[in-house]
């Protein structure tokens, strides 16, 4: 077993989710476990020791005081200048328990536990919410725990050699794997304080009511003469109910049969009408909307409309050219040499400018409208020509040239030229869009065949839902008609019970039916006339029979409760003293070993010395004083909940004339009697040897160590990890640091940063991919 990950989101510092992952420090192979060292640094006021607050918190931490906090919403962001602040805090530890080590059939684990700030807290093991004792018990079966030193915190250490001689031996006992039988000796404790407390209210009751008993008992002799009819009176109430119960079993074992009956075939279509909704889903998925076709025939439009628009494009361009063509044989160009010069002069260039404007307009020709109005204009210029002519005819000489010798003529034939090579492409163009047109119209028709098949399928399941529906729901109604018959038969029943417990005061389902048919009517006509003959013999008070019967079986039934309770307390101390003889046995084993590893790792962290546990008689445990002290004066919250830790702490520690543990310390080349003598760094390196010998002795699957190594030098840092590192080969360590020695030892380095939002960041390191001149390893 070992942690594999850390998930904060919204605790303390940690606004934002954060994952630790601790797998890539682990070696996992050939059934051993080696998850190195992950070392987690950052400057004070960062955030790293939230990280052991979180492991603790989420382990069932119920102390505030232990998380560094007054109130259970301080672990929760309260906001910063940049974000504001969360309303839940929530810790997820996930671990690897494929050697079953938590008591859960599952190889992976996964612990959370969520705070919101309205006070409601929910724990969850795997996802299903879970009491905090459910945690608290696995995780104490795993030999971790809220309690135990999985997590060291700043300054927890130095708590052991602080402690009294009792709390050692608890810490001791914890190391040894007696958690366990500590819980169950507890509550059995408890259940003997509560079995008392119901033994001495039992003693009492049937004191009570004896003298009653007695009195009433005297009245119910008088009710000996009608024993016989008495009797006669329950064989016959005994013949009736047991027939009549009988009866309403075979009729209720039917109707519920014909009720699970129903229910199946219901189940049966209503998994048929699921298949056929998830059918008719696909099927639905496959019709295809409109938007296809509508889009297709969108683009078919378009190319319609382009081939529009090259086709008027080479009606316009051939009717230029028929233009061109024709002014080319019609065009002459006068030459005279008149009597009146300016008046040919005039003439001709009236004309010249309208040929200008018949070029223009040939020019910007758009349509066939157009194109009529430039040819109306270019015979009106000939007739002014011919016109011209024919007027100097007559008295000038006249010279005529052809056209084609008109420097125009040429720029005429060019222009031809180009029209007739762009009616070509205006043609090529059309025949490529044309052939377009045709595979739009293909993948049309084929998109609405397609569509009318789904839409077929469709209406078809559809049509097969509907039936299987109504179907359901007549099942549905004879699955209804039989629960109400069977809730008929039911109140029939509970009548009859209640009938029956009335006048046999027994339970009906003790009567035995001896399998004969009866006349139910006749039957209960003679238990008639036998109730008539009891109350005719001696007028005795059914009620005082009545009431003699109660009152002794209330005091038969006090006094084998007493008995009962007497037999379960003798059996709860004999669980004690079963739990103290194995924990009296693991401690005395574990005393031992323990103190073996304390002399070796003293000696080792010292370089010499001596150090040893030693048994020391306990008069008075400090849990008492404890309470004493914090009864005695004002009591707030958290003074509740150390009353509440105590009354358990006092069941695990020993009593009066018990063994508690001392701790004796000398450093090399010292005489020193008594703890307090030593300096602080010494103390230091004591706690933390004691802590290498539990840690040694009972290796925990992980082990959180928060700045423990603070008050050490160099040297002394040098032998902790080395130490550490040794460890780790059954131990899984995640150190909080500022020491840079232990940073060396680091598989995984973790660094935690602040920005100025008060939000803590992490940056992470595999440094065992690192080389020595920093470079990265694959």
């Amino acid at each position: 077993m070992f942690l594999r990950k850390l998930e904060l989101s919204g605790f303390k510092s940690f606004a934002r989710k954060t994952t630790l992952d601790f797998l890539p420090a682990c070696e996992l192979g050939n059934g051993n476990k080696s998850c190195g060292i992950t070392v987690v640094v950052g400057p004070n006021g960062s955030g790293k020791s939230n990280i052991a607050d979180a492991i603790q918190w989420v382990m069932g931490e119920q102390s505030m005081k232990s998380l560094r906090g007054k109130k259970s919403e301080d672990v929760i962001f309260a906001g910063s200048g940049e974000k504001a602040r969360l309303g839940c805090a929530s810790v997820t530890l996930h671990f690897d328990n494929s050697d079953k080590k938590i008591p859960l059939d599952f190889s992976d684990v996964v612990i959370s536990r969520k705070l919101f700030r309205n006070g409601e807290s929910d724990y969850l093991i795997n996802g299903s919410r879970a009491r905090l004792i459910d945690i608290v018990d696995i995780l104490a079966k795993a030999g971790i725990g809220k309690k135990s030193y999985c997590v060291v915190n700043q300054g927890m250490s130095d708590e052991i050699l602080n402690a009294s001689l009792a709390e050692r031996r608890i810490i001791l006992e914890d190391a040894a794997g007696v958690k366990q039988f500590q819980i169950k000796k507890a509550r059995a404790l408890k259940k003997i304080e509560s079995t008392k407390k119901n033994l001495d209210r039992a003693r009492e009751l049937a004191e009570e009511i004896k003298p009653h008993l007695k009195m009433i008992k005297r009245q119910a002799e008088k009710a000996k003469k009608g024993k016989e009819v008495s009797q006669r009176l329950k064989e016959k109430q005994v013949e009736l109910f047991s027939y009549l119960w009988e009866n309403f079993k075979a009729e209720k074992e039917n109707s519920c049969e014909e009720k699970e009956q129903l229910g199946r075939e219901a189940m049966n279509i209503q998994r048929q009408v699921d298949k056929l909704n998830d059918e008719m889903q696909a099927e639905s998925k496959k019709i295809r909307s409109l938007e296809k076709q509508e889009d297709l025939e969108r683009k078919r439009n378009i190319i319609r409309q382009k081939i529009n628009d090259w086709e008027k494009n080479l009606v316009i361009t051939e009717g230029r050219i028929e233009l061109l063509k024709e002014r080319q044989s019609q065009r002459k160009i006068i030459r005279s040499i008149p009597v009146d010069l300016n008046y040919v002069q005039s003439n001709l260039e009236q004309i010249r400018q309208s040929q200008e404007k018949l070029i223009e307009r040939v020019e910007k020709v758009e349509s066939l409208k157009e194109l009529q109005e430039v040819k109306e204009f270019a015979r009106a210029i000939q007739q002014s020509l011919h016109k011209l002519y024919s007027e100097v005819g007559r008295r000038e000489i006249k010279v005529e040239e052809s056209s084609a010798e008109n420097k125009n003529v040429k720029e005429e034939k060019e222009k031809i030229k180009k029209f007739e090579k762009d009616n070509e492409h205006a043609l090529k163009n059309i025949s490529l869009l044309k052939n377009k047109i045709e595979e739009l119209d293909k993948d049309i028709e084929k998109e609405i065949r397609e569509n009318k098949i789904a839409r077929r399928r469709f209406f078809e399941i559809e049509s097969q839902l509907r039936s299987e529906q109504d179907n359901l729901n007549r099942i549905k109604d004879k699955f209804n008609e039989a629960k109400i018959k069977l809730a008929r038969i039911e109140v029939k029943e509970e009548d009859l019970i209640n009938e029956t417990k009335k006048e046999l005061k027994t339970d009906i389902e003790k009567l035995k039916y001896n399998g004969q048919a009866i006349n139910e009517d006749s039957l209960r006509n003679e238990i008639y006339k036998l109730k008539l003959q009891m109350e005719q013999i001696g007028g005795i008070d059914p009620a005082v029979l009545e009431e003699y019967q109660e009152t002794n079986s209330r005091f038969d039934f006090l006094t084998q409760e007493s008995e009962d309770l007497e037999k379960a307390i003798n059996s709860l101390k004999e669980v004690i003293k079963e739990m103290d003889q194995k924990i009296n046995k693991v401690f005395l084993s574990a005393f031992i070993q323990i103190n073996k590893e304390f002399t070796k790792y003293f000696r080792v962290i010292f370089g010499g010395g001596n150090a040893k546990l030693i048994k020391s008689k306990i008069k008075k445990t400090s849990s008492q004083a404890n309470r004493q002290k914090i009864e005695g004066g004002a009591k707030s919250e958290e003074d509740k909940e150390s009353l509440e830790e105590l009354e358990l702490e006092e069941n695990n520690l020993p009593k009066k004339e018990e063994i508690g543990v001392d701790i004796s310390a000398c450093p090399p080349g010292k005489r020193i009697s008594n703890l307090s003598m030593l300096s602080g760094g010494e103390r230091s390196l004591t706690s933390i040897a004691l802590l290498f010998a539990i840690i040694s002795f009972n290796p925990p699957p992980f082990t959180v160590l928060d700045e423990v190594e603070a008050a050490l030098d160099e040297s002394n840092a040098k032998r902790f990890n080395r130490i550490v590192r040794e460890l780790s080969d059954n131990t899984q360590f995640v150190m909080i640091t500022h020491n840079r020695e232990t940073m060396r030892q680091a598989s995984l380095l973790y660094g935690i940063t602040m920005g100025e939002n008060g939000i803590s960041k992490l940056l992470s390191v595999n440094l065992e991919q690192v080389g020595k001149k920093g470079e990265i390893k694959n």
